[in-house]
């Protein structure tokens, strides 16, 4: 099950600080995992661990590279051993990777419910960081939403010529997130292929970006 919201990041953390430490309260025995969440740290006083690439490796952090399927062996272990965590936070980490794919098909492997949260396509297609370039310069991807499942966008050059400043930011769509639970319906953009020519490319772009004018 998906259940699909927009709103504005600081309004996510704050539910999800206020649920995870209810939850805990009823529940002692709850357990939460933040995948990716080292660089920041928000959620350090409410996660039983923490995934990351950069994770000191200690009894309360795994350190892996999520988007690699065989270190991710290193925590399906974990899991087996353990059991699944109740609640999984992965929280604007999906949209800086190389390959956000593997944790989206994984991450119901080792908690039963969840949220990912990133910056809406608004976001990502306005000047929000520089009047140079759309989006974070940093992000390589792009998430949305169709028909109920997590739509995943290549973020390419071409986008900056055909967006133009034509995309104005909304702060209170500053971003999408994606509660989710046994598992995480997705579909890759143009079906993970763009091709077979330029024309094509072009055109599915330009009618996504078209939804948002």
């Amino acid at each position: 099950m998906l259940n699909i919201s927009y709103g504005q990041i600081q309004d996510s953390r704050n539910w999800i600080i206020s649920n995870v430490t209810e939850w805990k309260m009823m529940n002692p025995k709850l357990k939460v995992i933040d995948i990716g969440g080292n660089a920041i740290g928000w959620t350090k006083d409410i996660v039983d661990m923490v995934v990351d690439i950069n994770s000191p490796e200690n009894e309360n952090n795994i350190k892996i590279d999520i988007c690699n399927l065989l270190e991710w062996n290193k925590l399906l272990e974990h899991v087996l051993t353990q059991g699944k965590y109740d609640y999984a936070i992965c929280t604007h980490t999906l949209e800086d990777i190389y390959n956000p794919i593997v944790a989206i098909e994984l991450l119901p492997k080792i908690a039963h419910a969840g949220i990912i949260t990133m910056p809406s396509i608004r976001t990502e297609l306005s000047r929000i960081e520089s009047l140079n370039w759309i989006g974070y310069i940093h992000h390589r991807w792009i998430f949305d939403q169709m028909k109920g499942e997590m739509l995943v966008i290549p973020k390419i050059c071409l986008l900056e010529g055909l967006v133009g400043n034509t995309i104005k930011h909304k702060f209170e769509t500053d971003e999408i997130r994606f509660q989710w639970s046994d598992e995480i319906p997705y579909k890759m953009f143009m079906n993970n292929y763009l091709g077979p020519n330029a024309d094509t490319v072009i055109n599915e772009y330009k009618n996504l970006i078209k939804l948002l004018q």
